[in-house]
């Protein structure tokens, strides 16, 4: 303006995006934890929610979620059909989203082969196995219709908030704290991808 030049409804547009842009998420800085992924091998892998309204599977949710460098909001919202089994391989594939907007598009794929013979380490496929086979011998299942890979009680996708709760009752069955020094959550949606991405 200052050179003569008139200001534009596109500058104004861009210059209320870039505000938001540079404001969003100020605050402390926070990082989620990672579980201590070898103990968390070892939990016992029982199918009921840790409290009602939770995701069913739970345990097995968080491996499966830390081996795939999942968010909170990829593993609550995926499908058993995200799942192709190649049984000759011994390998298990997860359909993914292809972008953080839309959680629901299957637009990559990330593989893991059978790892029973890494001592200490959770196999992916057999933990998938176990997931499938439990969705089989559930009352009523049928092949033809898509079901939530990891049901609340009530059969339908668990929330974010709900997920990131089952994370945190982990972490205190790991023995590790939820809160840090300066009052920040320790686990969030996170933690499984940077489990992952340190194991």
């Amino acid at each position: 303006i200052e050179e003569g030049h008139a200001w534009t409804q596109l500058l104004d547009y861009t210059n209320k995006w870039v505000i938001r842009s540079v404001l969003r998420g100020i605050g402390p800085a926070r990082q989620s934890c990672p579980f201590k992924f070898v103990r968390l091998c070892r939990l016992t892998r029982a199918p009921a929610p840790m409290v009602v309204g939770r995701p069913q599977m739970p345990v097995h949710m968080a491996i499966l979620s830390s081996l795939f460098l999942l968010r909170e909001i990829e593993a609550s919202t995926a499908n058993l059909s995200a799942w192709p089994f190649d049984r000759e391989e011994v390998e298990l594939s997860w359909r993914l989203p292809s972008s953080k907007t839309d959680h629901m598009a299957l637009g990559t794929s990330r593989t893991w082969p059978c790892l029973c013979d890494i001592d200490n380490f959770a196999c992916p496929y057999h933990i998938a196995v176990e997931v499938r086979d439990w969705h089989v011998a559930q009352p009523g299942y049928n092949e033809a219709v898509d079901v939530p890979l990891f049901p609340n009680l009530a059969g339908l996708h668990p929330s974010k908030h709900l997920v990131v709760e089952t994370f945190e009752a982990i972490g205190t069955m790991l023995g590790q704290p939820l809160v840090t020094q300066a009052g920040l959550r320790e686990f969030g949606g996170h933690t499984p991808r940077v489990t992952g991405s340190r194991e």
